[in-house]
């Protein structure tokens, strides 16, 4: 009775945002007031977070899943919402399903740099580096998040192309230019790139 109750809730406030979508369509109804819409959608969505706290918390993962689901369509560019579910599947051991929701969110958002990300760190985690480069390559000049950057340099020493993991790199600290982590990965890769010495006579 309390699940249904849960979901009767969320119903409601998915009734009332369809509801006042309806009325762009209407003339003669007032605008759409966007506040109101904001606090119509963060009601709905701080129930659904609160609900998926709960049942997380009681093991119920299926469930969540399932509201996580609703969440990634309801905001189809919410990084947050997408990461959440993937790790959740990949924890459950469904990796073909995350997969799957970390392509739809990569093809639903084209022009998000960031979007590719999660796609790409799933293959780089399961050593299927050459699948990164075409991911995320193209949205460095857009600037994504630094992690983009790692990610894409660490794929490339994998492959041994090592001169396009040093200019990630050095793409990468000229926007964050006091990352030591990184500064450390360019030097490596660097010693890798120079020919071997001779040892002294």
């Amino acid at each position: 009775m309390k699940h249904i109750k849960h979901w009767i809730a969320i119903g409601g406030c998915l009734g009332a945002i369809n509801l006042t979508l309806a009325q762009t369509s209407t003339t003669n109804l007032p605008a759409i007031n966007p506040q109101r819409m904001d606090r119509v959608w963060n009601a709905m969505n701080n129930r659904m977070v609160e609900q998926n706290d709960f049942w997380f918390k009681k093991g119920d993962f299926p469930r969540c899943i399932q509201l996580m689901r609703i969440q990634a369509e309801l905001a189809p560019g919410d990084h947050e919402t997408v990461s959440n579910l993937g790790w959740l599947l990949e924890s459950t051991q469904q990796f073909d399903e995350a997969l799957a929701v970390y392509v739809r969110h990569r093809l639903r958002n084209p022009n998000d740099p960031e979007a590719p990300f999660y796609e790409a760190d799933f293959y780089f985690k399961r050593k299927a580096y050459a699948k990164v480069p075409p991911l995320l390559e193209p949205t460095l000049a857009k600037k994504p998040h630094p992690n983009s950057f790692r990610t894409l340099a660490h794929a490339y020493e994998k492959l041994g192309l090592l001169q396009d993991s040093r200019r990630v790199w050095q793409q990468l600290l000229k926007i964050t230019p006091n990352d030591p982590a990184a500064k450390l990965n360019l030097q490596r890769v660097v010693r890798k790139l120079q020919p071997n010495s001779q040892p002294p006579n």
